[in-house]
């Protein structure tokens, strides 16, 4: 099973694909742009988008050129020497060196040393990871359907399997069209300091980050507007317009941004036993899969 989600199977290297898409970039690179080099590893690791996980120095420097161990990661996005990994006893911290786009944990951006567990998802710039404390709990990787692999010779889980060039991209979301939309009871509570918020649905909270609590408030409030319009098309947003009104961490947002935060909304709201409240469809965009209830 995933070692994150644990109870979807492997698909990619040891990661399902669930868990995969949470580590998804706008920006498309290689296996080969992420390169480890060791002098003390640990049992501990980062799981990168291709399932394969690459074992911790107790110190791990993390960044774009990274001259003797650590690990480099060969992306603009990525400063030159961009976070310290860090085991101190028995916990591990993540610390920015001042990097121009920023480290983060599931989401917050880092503005000192963070302590990380397992399974926590780690970024830097636009690469995320997957923190897992102990490698020896994870599955033997297994072959994907939407990726080619070499298998080469070796020791340890991180000789085990490598994506060749070439790894499909990440499937788009399936595309459905809903009628009879259920009526639902949603409340936003967004604090005065920012820093995302909470949305409610019949009683049911899910704590968001800025940028996902926008798109949360954009349909739900699209939806409640459009009474006139026909069920069929109605409360849908446009990519253009969310690329335009959100407040996004990157300077450029693309198709491909939405879709990675359209995904994680989803997640999120699975995971708060809320269900999959967006819909997509081609030309239309998003929109809630149900009607908020008058107040």
């Amino acid at each position: 099973m995933c070692p994150v989600c644990r109870s979807r199977p492997a698909e990619i290297g040891v990661l399902c694909d669930e868990c995969r898409d949470e580590l998804s970039s706008p920006i498309r690179i290689m296996p080969e742009q992420v390169q480890f080099h060791g002098g003390r590893p640990t049992k501990s690791a980062l799981l990168d988008l291709w399932g394969r996980p690459h074992l911790l120095d107790p110190r791990t420097l993390v960044g774009r050129q990274v001259d003797g161990a650590g690990l480099a990661i060969l992306e603009p996005s990525v400063s030159r020497h961009h976070a310290h990994v860090t085991l101190d006893g028995d916990v591990w911290t993540v610390r920015d060196l001042g990097s121009a786009n920023g480290s983060y944990c599931d989401d917050k951006l880092l503005d000192g040393p963070f302590a990380i567990k397992d399974c926590d998802r780690v970024r830097f710039g636009h690469i995320a990871f997957y923190f897992i404390d102990d490698v020896s709990r994870l599955p033997p990787p297994r072959l994907g359907r939407t990726a080619t692999v070499t298998i080469r010779p070796g020791t340890g889980p991180s000789a085990a399997i490598v994506p060749a060039a070439g790894v499909a991209d990440i499937e788009d979301e399936e595309e459905r069209t809903d009628v009879g939309l259920p009526t639902m009871t949603f409340k936003l509570h967004e604090p005065t300091g920012g820093g995302g918020g909470l949305v409610e649905v019949d009683g049911k909270q899910v704590q968001l980050t800025t940028t996902q609590f926008e798109l949360m408030a954009l349909m739900i409030r699209r939806m409640a507007a459009e009474t006139s319009q026909p069920e069929l098309v109605r409360g849908f947003v446009r990519s253009s317009e969310l690329i335009a009104d959100l407040s996004w961490d990157t300077r450029e947002p693309s198709e491909n941004h939405v879709k990675q935060l359209v995904r994680r909304v989803r997640r999120a709201l699975m995971k708060s036993e809320i269900g999959d409240l967006i819909e997509s469809r081609h030309r239309f965009g998003y929109r809630l899969r149900a009607i908020p209830r008058p107040e």
